[in-house]
């Protein structure tokens, strides 16, 4: 099965704007730290929301490849699948909650982000909330998602009076919103789950074998794209205006999705007519994408180098330098060690191991 190149694009630019806004956030003196507010504010929702979509996508797309492997083999179940997928994402977990307790001791100084829902957190539990949903029809999935999306907001309204209180809708409030400006549960789970039936539009285009028959079902699905993409933004501007520039409320959801239609659909383009030719493994947002875990823990030791030190003036030379030197780092790693610099392939590697126990049987992970 083809693996769409549009993916680690859209994955790896979500990643790059994320290393940027962090040292945005970071390094800029408190008297220019609006500079960053208007980037979180006009570009985070969309990274964020792009990367939970693109992630949803992904792990659908690597669902159907175990399928049809196991139709292959004599030696997997589908017992088998299912306990690969849950422990990769209970390993995850405890790797996002280790990664909180890091941060609530060393940096934040407070106990209430052991409990914190960033991007592996999210993901975690999107991906063990996800595992019976991908056996559903495509519409549920799309009526479900809608249904978050509204549910959040009127959840997160009743809620907010009891922030901070130790009381039954206090102790929900944390749970479901702590804290409320980073990657809450409802609606990115949301954008994992759509992202899910983007998964399986890809997989029934992969499997048309005629290439005209293809091109016409590609052309009517990026048709079908761009007018959706289109109608959601227009709607999550004016829904409620301007409530579409508030972080994973409603209207910024909405707004977030018809961007990342549009966007994927102009790389999908960019894929399928061969505008650009570009070998997979030198593209460059394909590093940021196959390390998208790696980076994301390991760039956090970039918040010591210039902390609250550099103006408005002074700070886009170093974001650009570090990004240079990141990215030929990647680059680096990637030719002499591979996927062993990989988070997600040595949770990968581990699951499958414990699992089934036998490592030369590899061939199912390697369905990613």
């Amino acid at each position: 099965m083809k693996r769409f190149k549009t993916i680690d694009t859209a994955r790896g630019m979500a990643i790059f704007g994320m290393v940027v806004g962090h040292m945005l956030n970071w390094w800029l003196t408190e008297a220019d730290l609006w500079i960053y507010l208007v980037y979180y504010i006009i570009l985070a929702p969309l990274g964020v929301s792009a990367f939970l979509f693109i992630s949803g996508a992904s792990t659908t797309l690597a669902y159907r490849k175990r399928l049809m492997l196991l139709n292959e083999s004599d030696e997997f179940n589908m017992q088998t699948v299912r306990n690969v997928f849950m422990l990769r994402a209970l390993i995850l977990l405890g790797i996002a909650l280790i990664y909180n307790i890091v941060g609530a001791f060393l940096i934040f100084e407070d106990l209430t982000w052991i409990w914190a829902w960033n991007v592996l957190q999210t993901i975690a539990f999107s991906l063990i909330i996800i595992w019976p949903l991908l056996k559903t029809s495509k519409i549920l999935r799309i009526i479900l998602g809608i249904i978050l999306l509204i549910a959040n907001q009127l959840i997160f309204e009743f809620l907010l009076p009891y922030q901070g209180q130790i009381n039954f809708y206090g102790i929900i409030f944390y749970i479901l919103f702590n804290p409320t400006h980073e990657y809450v549960i409802l609606p990115f789970f949301s954008m994992f789950l759509l992202g899910t039936v983007l998964g399986d539009f890809l997989f029934e285009l992969d499997q048309i074998e005629n290439q005209d028959e293809r091109r016409v079902a590609f052309k009517i699905h990026l048709i079908y794209s761009l007018i959706l993409g289109f109608i959601l933004i227009i709607f999550g501007i004016l829904f409620q205006f301007p409530s579409f520039l508030e972080h994973a409320m409603f209207s910024s959801m909405v707004y977030s999705l018809g961007l990342i239609l549009i966007i994927f659909s102009v790389l999908m383009i960019i894929e399928e007519l061969e505008i650009i030719k570009i070998k997979k493994s030198h593209k460059f947002f394909y590093y940021y994408s196959y390390y998208s875990f790696s980076i994301y823990i390991a760039h956090n030791i970039l918040y010591f180098l210039f902390l609250r030190q550099l103006t408005i003036i002074t700070i886009w030379i170093p974001i650009i330098v570090t990004m240079i030197i990141l990215s030929l780092l990647i680059r680096y790693i990637h030719k002499k060690i591979g996927p062993y610099a990989s988070i997600k392939f040595g949770i990968s590697v581990l699951s499958f191991v414990i699992i089934v126990r036998k490592k030369d049987k590899i061939k199912l992970i390697l369905a990613n």
